[in-house]
């Protein structure tokens, strides 16, 4: 196959879209992120990228905790929104309704099917950005989406940002192949 090179700034594959939640001088705060990703298996740990002025970060580093939550696409508007408007221009703390787990600090969405409350363990300090890595102290999903201890991510209908070229937002697609297994046939 022939490629093409194309600008290397633009990002061209579909990023999980969430909202970091951070409380704020005693406020919850949201911004959407798709720069988020698992980062390590024991303990499990989590990673949110966000730019070194967003007002989120702010929390982040006054609690040492934050939340991922994964919206569905019903919520797409509001997660844009919260995209769009920083919480130091508006307040966005009755754009949802929140919740609190154990930590007690990191604000959840409780219309997101799934929730990470996380205790941040170390931050990296890029040019622009700060990856915020955390470990997951609890995880929460809705039961209608849970079944023996697993939570059924397709139907909880979470939505992926293609940025850059087309900036839209996409819903995932359908199960292509049993994962840690599918490769197993190339040799047989």
């Amino acid at each position: 196959m022939t490629k093409i090179k194309f600008e290397s700034k633009v990002t061209a594959y579909p990023m999980p879209v969430c909202l970091v939640g951070a409380n704020i001088e005693g406020k919850p705060n949201f911004m959407a992120v798709a720069w988020v990703s698992k980062v390590n298996s024991n303990p499990p740990m989590m990673m949110a990228a966000l730019g070194k002025k967003q007002y989120t970060a702010t929390g982040i580093k006054e609690n040492g905790t934050f939340s991922i939550n994964f919206p569905d696409k019903s919520l797409v508007a509001k997660t844009d929104y919260c995209g769009l408007i920083s919480g130091r221009e508006a307040d966005k703390s009755e754009v949802f309704e929140v919740f609190y787990g154990e930590l007690e600090t990191a604000p959840m969405i409780s219309e997101c099917p799934i929730c990470y409350e996380l205790k941040l363990r170390e931050t990296v300090e890029l040019t622009g950005t700060n990856m915020f890595m955390g470990e997951i102290i609890a995880a929460y999903a809705d039961e209608r989406y849970v079944s023996d201890n697993k939570v059924d991510v397709i139907h909880a209908e979470p939505f992926l940002l293609v940025e850059g070229l087309t900036n839209e937002y996409i819903e995932l697609g359908s199960h292509v192949a049993k994962a840690f297994s599918v490769g197993k046939t190339i040799n047989e």
